[in-house]
């Protein structure tokens, strides 16, 4: 492992970054979708019309091939969004330095012969 100061400005931000992110409580592999459904209920406006049908939101991962869902109730939805944003973040910054590592490997192996 180099010290850290033979690390790039790049990379070392990126270090520091994805390490804050990694001890926040929660980070989601997920996509939040925004779903129109109808309640059933034959007395509701939303069985008059598709315009009227209630809004719902999941999370959405695929697994294993497979898509799988689960409904976020509304008043975790800021929340769980939060948690999204962060892993997406997280998973840039883990290329950067995966990348910047990479050329580094590529430059020690031609120094070396």
């Amino acid at each position: 492992m180099h010290a850290t100061t033979a690390l790039s400005l790049k990379e070392r931000d990126a270090r520091s970054r994805l390490r804050q992110l990694l001890n926040e409580p929660t980070l989601l592999r997920a996509n939040l979708v925004e779903m129109r459904r109808f309640c059933g209920s034959p007395t509701c406006r939303c069985a008059k019309a598709k315009r009227y049908w209630h809004l719902s939101w999941y999370a959405s991962q695929s697994q294993n091939g497979k898509q799988r869902m689960k409904f976020i109730p509304a008043d975790q939805v800021d929340e769980v969004r939060r948690w999204v944003e962060r892993y997406q973040e997280a998973r840039a910054l883990l290329a950067i330095v995966g990348d910047t590592s990479w050329d580094r490997f590529g430059k020690q192996r031609k120094r070396r012969r």
